[in-house]
């Protein structure tokens, strides 16, 4: 698709290249990003060559490192991006705001605020479960959400009774810190 929208467009200045890759180009690659996302380094590192391609090719900006082009152009990697997703997703749910399809439970310990879950189970009905299956249940988007969204400064985590949008400026505020 990149390759297409390369040939079609005659200029590669940063405000049109940027309109058509969020069009055409990023709205595929997050598509269903709660149902799927890689886990695997080699497969989010071939979504991420995709952006990091595309954005070298933006007038100006190809002598720059990837890291650079995404602060100059204000964004995020794709799987900050998809990691974002999640957190948002998880607080929507806990904060009732969402229908909870993913079962995730808030708790309070102390004045802080956690999802929690059960552990993985070693084993079922006396049947030992295959290390593939733990990697596949450790690796699940209810699984990545509790984990993200644990590791919030404890600020963020306890934002309750607040719209989405708020939510999302403070968690923003602290994405582009760390």
């Amino acid at each position: 698709m990149s390759g297409v929208l390369l040939r079609t467009l005659s200029t590669r200045k940063e405000e049109l290249m940027m309109r058509m890759f969020n069009s055409y180009i990023k709205s595929k690659l997050e598509y269903c990003s709660l149902v799927w996302a890689p886990w695997h380094q080699n497969e989010i590192n071939k979504l991420e060559r995709i952006q990091k391609f595309f954005t070298s090719k933006i007038y100006g900006l190809d002598q720059l490192d990837y890291h650079q082009r995404l602060k100059k152009l204000n964004l995020y990697s794709l799987e900050r991006r998809r990691e974002r997703y999640l957190i948002i997703n998880a607080w929507q749910q806990i904060e009732g705001l969402t229908e909870n399809v993913l079962g995730l439970k808030a708790r309070r310990l102390g004045r802080s605020r956690r999802i929690v879950s059960s552990k993985i189970p070693i084993g079922i009905n006396g049947k030992r479960i295959k290390e593939r299956d733990r990697t596949l249940i450790h690796n699940s988007t209810a699984r990545k959400s509790e984990r993200l969204f644990n590791v919030l400064p404890q600020s963020i985590r306890n934002k309750t009774k607040t719209t989405t949008e708020t939510f999302k400026r403070h968690l923003d505020k602290w994405l582009n810190i760390v």
